[in-house]
């Protein structure tokens, strides 16, 4: 063959040659660009790559110092070759310096013999027998270089499948006389390639059924590596040794005789078994050659199953704690982790396709079992084979049906999330019956509201027996997080994919909305419910809506709008609560009284649009103030849009009745007392007014800041057109607290009368009676001051002691007075008679500083402010 660089120009000549030079440069960057040009050129002209790369492969590693870049694209160079370049002895040579450089070390792990190996693969691509011949020279006892050749074959086996397993036989007949004087340090090598030439030789088989590779001479030796692999490879101390023989004979067992495979199954199953306990990457080597074993003994075709379902239980035992692998592993070791699960699952299905009812009894007694693992195991077998053995589990419904049942009231956070998953799968294949399906639906949204702080503990996977400890690394912890997430998709693959499930969502579903311990998956449940009664905008679009009318064991439409507009409260909440419940109310509106679907059809886009940009609210410093004013006056004008006085009463018992949800929750209470507040405002039944205000005062903690403020603006929200009723109420309140100055000066010996309480109540009726002067109607309101200051009423909630307390006291005389300010500003004359009294207030609590921090910048802004307002009022600026 003519040199091949003649057919290139001098410059590209001595371009390679400069590239090729630059593949020992100090730099790696400027190696790694070297690599990869010379890869991008070979296909041009891949003779003129090959020859400057041997030029320089000559001397050896120790003329040239990164052979390892040279070989590689040598190799790539002799892949893209065009057929009529291949010519045999140029590709001789080229698999001479490459074999000459790996049998120099008697090793094989070095970056450069592996690009070498790589260059010989490549070659065999091209001319599988002038790879043989190559190879052959080398495979004898003696030679230090068999293991490297018995590498390179397996390589090529594994990218040549068709090509080598025609060779199979020569192969073996060099290979097997020199495999019982192999030592420990090779076998892993010997045994990894008898697994690559059975799965080349498998798929040639696959490919040409008529043309099998396995004649008697080859059965005969397979069988014979069979038996060193099982009866001494398989039991050595080496872990390597012993894995990669495991893997080697789940490849060999569907060559090796009936009488033979079941002669080997008492020794084979239980080492195999053995390594199934280890760490993940050794368990999934290892199911993988189960799966093999279980297939070639349960499923051919030449005979009855070699194993009885007793004999499997051993089996079933060992795999059932790993059945089951958690989406929270480190991120390294999910996808071997899930390569795991699957070959497990691959097992069962073996097992069950063959003994599927004995199977199914075995997996619910595992359910019943007090060993987490196990029933996580067993649950999450059944929620894979279920689609599988469909028709064969058919008459087990029930029973897989009571085991779900008994199962909802587990209270391990893993049991619950495998549990969760095996409804899906059973909704989906209809598994469930109607009564079972709505106990499945209340268990997902239960655990769609589980939170760090419903959680009583996180729960750990225990393993059962000391023998499966490596396996909590596959387990792992499942957290209330995990379990919230698997049950929210969950519950929305009910609504959105399965069909069936409608009749069994709808309205069972809105049932769930009302119970407290169901209020964080709100958000979820109005995400199905939107889907729901999307899916029903049809000319039959009634039907759902009547079907609702029809159920008398569901809640109110008015019970469901309180429950909604009070949840409206947290525009961040997790999944767009604000949001869903602001689309789900404009599905609903149906239910609701007079035109409120209409009205919401117009005004829920523009409250949509307020909170739709999450990152703008965090900016805002008065986002919830702002929020929180705009769902009241959603909710007023949506009473105006009503006008129907026995719905907006029934609105109002609802309301009251909603205090027990939010028992602990300052936020959502300070917001329904206002939302109940607004509702007041437009009755006219004053001795309903009465009892809700007196209802109103009882159901808030006064103690709390947040709660005392919000119930101060729901009664001013009375007040707006129930001024005297509201006065009355806290008239009583402050004749009730009777605290004397001698029973002040009791308290400080006394536990039973704490001078906190008083001054927080002291703080709510300051705040009360300034919203009610700040709401009140100013043509009303005058007299009500006056009589208010003139009786000194409010110089009794001046000695208060505590700072929020103090906060409290001047903020409602900075009310009273702003009432008057804006009774000038409207043109309404306001001669205030009590004016230096009001101010003589202010003054008296500024006074009053040993108190609290004279630093605390809040008191002193207040004080300035209330100052400020009365000065105006004392002065006489808007007589």
């Amino acid at each position: 063959m003519a040199s091949s660089s003649s057919s290139g120009s001098v410059p590209a000549l001595e371009a390679v040659q400069i590239l090729v030079a630059s593949l020992v440069d100090e730099s790696p960057s400027v190696r790694e660009a070297s690599l990869s040009s010379l890869k991008e050129i070979a296909p041009l002209n891949p003779l003129l790559v090959l020859d400057c790369c041997a030029a320089v492969s000559h001397g050896g590693r120790k003329k040239f110092g990164n052979l390892t870049g040279v070989f590689l694209v040598m190799a790539n160079a002799v892949r893209v070759m065009d057929k009529k370049d291949v010519d045999p002895t140029y590709m001789s040579k080229l698999a001479k310096i490459a074999t000459s450089e790996i049998i120099t070390s008697k090793d094989f792990n070095s970056d450069w013999q592996r690009a070498a190996a790589n260059l010989l693969v490549s070659i065999g691509s091209r001319d599988p027998d002038l790879l043989m011949e190559e190879m052959f020279i080398h495979l004898s006892g003696s030679n230090p270089a068999v293991p490297a050749m018995v590498q390179i074959l397996a390589d090529f086996a594994k990218a040549e499948a068709l090509q080598f397993s025609s060779r199979l036989k020569d192969v073996l007949l060099r290979v097997l006389p020199i495999l019982g004087s192999v030592r420990d340090a090779h076998r892993p090598i010997f045994a990894n390639a008898f697994k690559c030439w059975c799965q080349a030789a498998w798929q040639r088989v696959g490919d040409f059924p008529s043309d099998s590779p396995f004649d008697s001479d080859v059965m005969s030796f397979m069988n014979s590596v069979f038996e060193l692999l099982l009866r001494a490879w398989a039991s050595s101390r080496d872990i390597r040794v012993r894995i990669s023989s495991v893997e080697a004979l789940g490849e060999m067992v569907g060559l090796v005789t009936r009488p033979q495979l079941k002669a080997a199954l008492p020794r084979l199953i239980p080492t195999i078994l053995d390594l199934c306990k280890k760490y993940q990457e050794i368990a999934y080597v290892a199911t993988r050659s189960l799966h093999n074993v279980l297939n070639a003994c349960l499923n051919s075709e030449t005979g009855p199953p070699l194993l009885d379902f007793d004999d499997l239980e051993v089996v079933l035992f060992t795999l059932l704690p790993a059945a089951s692998y958690n989406s929270k592993d480190d991120r390294s070791n999910f996808s071997m982790g899930l390569k795991t699960y699957n070959e497990i699952q691959h097992c069962f299905l073996v097992v069950g396709s063959v003994y599927p009812e004995d199977l199914c009894n075995f997996l619910l007694n595992k359910c019943k079992s007090k060993d987490e693992a196990s029933v996580i195991g067993a649950l999450c077998t059944i929620k894979h084979l279920l689609p599988r053995l469909l028709e064969a589990w058919h008459t087990k419904q029930t029973s897989l049906v009571e085991i779900v049942k008994l199962l909802l009231d587990e209270h391990n956070l893993g049991i619950q999330k495998a549990l969760a998953e095996l409804i899906v799968v059973m909704a989906s294949h209809c598994y469930l019956p109607t009564t079972a399906a709505e106990m499945s639906v209340e268990f997902l949204i239960r655990n769609c509201a589980v939170n760090e702080e419903t959680s009583n503990s996180i729960n750990f996977l225990k393993i059962g027996s000391s023998q499966y400890k490596k396996l909590e690394v596959m387990l792992g912890p499942v957290g209330p997080e995990e379990l919230r997430a698997v049950s929210e998709k969950g519950l929305l693959l009910l609504a959105f994919t399965i069909p069936e499930m409608e009749h069994v969502l709808w309205p069972f579903i809105l049932k769930m909305i009302i119970p407290k311990r169901y209020t964080g998956a709100v958000a979820t449940i109005c995400r199905c419910v939107t889907e729901l009664l999307g899916r029903q905008r049809t000319p039959q679009s009634g039907s759902l809506y009547s079907e609702f009318n029809s159920t008398n064991d569901l809640p109110s439409p008015e019970e469901l709008f309180a429950r909604l507009i009070v949840l409206l409260h947290d525009p961040l909440a997790r999944e767009q609560l604000a949001t869903q419940i602001l689309t789900v109310l404009c599905y609903l509106g149906p239910l609701f009284s007079g035109n409120l679907a209409s009205f919401w059809h117009d005004e829920v886009p523009k409250m949509k649009a307020y909170i739709s940009d999450s990152d703008d609210l965090r900016e805002d410093p008065s986002y919830q103030e702002t929020w929180d004013d705009m769902i009241i006056n959603f909710l007023s004008e949506s009473l105006d849009v009503v006008q129907d006085r026995d719905w907006i009463v029934s609105l109002g018992e609802a309301f009251a009745k909603q205090y027990t949800l939010y028992l602990g929750d300052n936020e959502h209470c300070a917001l329904l007392h206002r939302c109940l507040g607004m509702l007041l405002q437009k009755v006219d039944d004053r001795i309903f007014v009465r009892e809700k205000i007196d209802w109103m005062y009882k159901n808030a903690n006064i103690l709390d800041p947040t709660n005392r403020l919000g119930l101060a603006k729901g009664i001013g929200l009375v007040a707006a057109s129930h001024l005297d009723t509201v006065l009355e109420k806290l008239k009583r309140i402050l004749d009730d607290v009777g605290y004397s100055a001698f029973q002040r000066f009791l308290s400080f010996f006394s536990i039973r009368v704490k001078a906190e309480d008083a001054d927080d109540t002291y703080a709510a009726l300051a705040l009360m009676y300034g919203y009610a002067a700040s709401y009140a109607p100013t043509t009303v309101i005058e007299a009500r001051i006056n009589a208010l200051v003139g009786t000194n009423m409010l110089g009794s909630l001046l000695h208060v002691q505590h700072a929020n307390a103090k906060k409290a006291v001047i903020t409602a005389i900075d009310l009273l007075g702003r009432s008057v300010l804006h009774a000038a500003e409207m043109g309404v004359s306001f001669p205030l008679k009590r004016r230096d009294q009001l101010l003589a207030y202010v003054l008296t609590l500024m006074g009053r500083d040993e108190s609290y921090d004279i630093n605390d910048s809040s008191v002193e802004l207040l004080h300035t402010q209330a100052c400020h307002n009365n000065l105006m009022i004392v002065f006489g600026i808007f007589q």
